[in-house]
């Protein structure tokens, strides 16, 4: 790979590393670490596969089309409609779990760094003012922003895993014998940790078309670098806190499955205040990062479909549409992270599984240039958009509370 094609993969994995890792703790205490790494392997592997189908489909079209004019061409107003309001509503939910996320951990921090007693509710309009000032600044402020703080977050992720290696349990690590029957609830968060797939539009455009297998390298390895930290963030963050007992990830799923009351649990087990700082250093980072960059992509979207301007009146105009939405749901309900990220892979799964499915097969019944080639057929796609539909289900029963929960 050249240093553009590594720019690239890196672009890639960091669409994926954010803020939803956190919650990856959160929902997988109940499976235990040997099926975590498994369904994250698993799922791994279909995104990417999915990843690799729209790769075929972006290819047969000029560099620049979008997917809702992808949809448009072979699905007609409504497969165009489709797309634009399941990323609209990806980018809103995605919203409402940062926003939900950070009022916990900002809150956790003020109490315990700086002995400062604020309610979930300031700190959510807080956080969302600074965000949506940022963004209504300029893209080029986001990426300032960004480009530093992600930066130093990597640093600090890595100071963290060599430092609070000693202080693993590894029986905290050990399945039990009912752990399974979590991965339904499990699965619809899993998928959103692997959502890459509304850049590979940008990507075709800027690697070039004509360079197929360098693409199908880049998202193969782009993706593959998320499941090597989601692994050893899973490790680290199970083998620092029991299963079940009063401190515990079954008392933080008692109360709310927040990050913050997480960070308070394990501060219990890991006698180390710097680990304690470095952990609640990186979640914090983290969720600014995320949420700087899905309202950025929430804003611009908003824009573009109320074909709002670029002047101050529009601007405004749209920051209201982008931010006042998530901010009331997370005044009403505090306690929203995990499920928002569970209600974000309703609308990522049909944006990363049912449409490339979709629109492959259409694709491949018309007569098109073929420029790559994907290795599969009608049972392979039947397979995986039959993945698709279960996670939806999967999702519809957990907010039903139909399936098993970890608590």
């Amino acid at each position: 790979m050249n240093v553009k094609s590594i720019g690239a993969t890196l672009l890639i994995s960091g669409t994926m590393l954010g803020a939803g890792m956190l919650a990856l703790p959160l929902i997988s205490a109940g499976l235990g670490i040997y099926n975590t790494i498994l369904l994250l392997t698993v799922l791994w592997g279909v995104m990417t596969y999915t990843g690799l189908m729209l790769l075929e489909v972006c290819l047969n079209y000029p560099e620049g089309t979008g997917l809702e004019a992808i949809a448009y061409d072979l699905f007609g107003k409504p497969g165009k409609w489709v797309i634009n309001i399941s990323l609209l509503l990806l980018l809103y939910a995605l919203s409402c779990a940062y926003i939900a996320g950070a009022s916990s951990i900002y809150k956790s921090d003020f109490t315990d760094y700086f002995h400062i007693s604020l309610s979930s509710h300031t700190i959510a309009i807080i956080f969302t003012a600074i965000i949506a000032t940022i963004v209504f600044i300029s893209t080029k402020a986001v990426d300032i922003a960004n480009r530093v703080l992600f930066t130093s977050n990597i640093v600090i992720f890595f100071i963290l895993v060599i430092t609070i290696i000693p202080y693993l349990h590894g029986h905290f690590l050990v399945n039990n014998h009912d752990s399974a029957k979590y991965a339904f609830a499990a699965i619809p968060v899993f998928i959103t940790a692997f959502g890459f797939h509304g850049s590979v539009p940008s990507m075709v455009k800027y690697i070039g078309r004509d360079k197929p297998k360098t693409l199908r390298n880049i998202f193969v390895a782009g993706g593959l670098i998320p499941l090597i930290v989601y692994i050893i963030w899973e490790i680290s963050m199970l083998g620092s806190l029991p299963r079940f007992g009063n401190h515990s990830f079954q008392y933080v799923a008692q109360h709310g499955s927040s990050v913050g009351v997480m960070l308070q649990q394990m501060q219990i087990f890991i006698q180390n205040n710097n680990i304690i700082y470095l952990i609640g250093a990186f979640s914090s980072i983290a969720m600014f990062t995320s949420y700087l960059c899905v309202s950025l992509g929430l804003f611009d979207s908003l824009a573009s479909t109320f074909k709002r301007g670029n002047n101050t009146t529009d601007r405004l105009m749209t920051a209201v549409l982008c931010y006042l939405p998530p901010l009331v749901f997370t005044l009403v309900y505090p306690n929203g992270f995990v499920p928002a990220l569970g209600a974000a892979a309703i609308f990522l799964t049909i944006l990363a599984i049912l449409f490339p499915v979709l629109a492959l097969r259409k694709l491949r019944g018309k007569q098109h240039q073929i420029e790559y080639n994907v290795a599969t057929n009608n049972i392979a796609l039947f397979v995986v958009g039959f993945i698709g539909l279960q996670v939806i289900i999967n999702q519809i029963l957990t907010l039903n509370n139909a399936v098993p929960i970890f608590n």
